[in-house]
């Protein structure tokens, strides 16, 4: 079972959306507004120095292939990207518990 957690600059919310919709992912949580500061890119603190914000969305999967294919998704999707702000930042770790009962 696998935990995948993406963020990414605000103007990159719905294509990211519509990339995981195509892909069936239907199991997602969305954090609207997060301040952020990536490794690459402008910050994002929501400030009049450093305005905008991120999106955040988290997923679950109890197929670790299913997880792995998605992150693969997400690296193809940066691989199109033009510009280093918007970039998606993923990560994914194991969860010991997964259920809906």
């Amino acid at each position: 079972m696998k935990m995948i957690y993406v963020t990414c600059n605000v103007s990159v919310r719905e294509p990211l959306i519509k990339l995981l919709e195509e892909n069936n992912i239907r199991d997602y949580q969305i954090i609207e507004e997060v301040i952020a500061k990536d490794i690459k890119g402008d910050p994002r603190l929501n400030t009049s120095v450093w305005p905008g914000h991120n999106t955040s969305i988290f997923m679950q999967f109890s197929n670790d292939n299913r997880a792995k294919e998605i992150m693969q998704i997400v690296r193809e999707f940066n691989q199109k990207s033009f510009n280093e702000n918007e970039l998606i930042t993923a990560c994914s770790w194991t969860l010991d518990d997964y259920f809906y009962d």
